[in-house]
């Protein structure tokens, strides 16, 4: 996945507060095994909170050129 500008973060970060979402971009009170939706647990993998974002809201980012 492509690295995010500093801009494209600040989207990101805004729409998860205009939206009343937690930091994962899920409803506020999602509860995640192992406490955070960043860690597999089966495979010891985490990722990135902005990647994991991207995943599940592909179109809240505005792609550069």
């Amino acid at each position: 996945m492509a690295r995010l500008t500093p801009e494209q973060k600040r989207q990101i970060d805004d729409r998860i507060c205009q939206e009343g979402l937690n930091e994962f971009g899920d409803p506020r009170g999602t509860v995640y095994a192992g406490g955070t939706p960043l860690f597999n647990m089966m495979t010891g993998q985490t990722i990135d909170r902005y990647d994991y974002i991207r995943k599940r809201h592909p179109g809240w980012v505005v792609e550069s050129d």
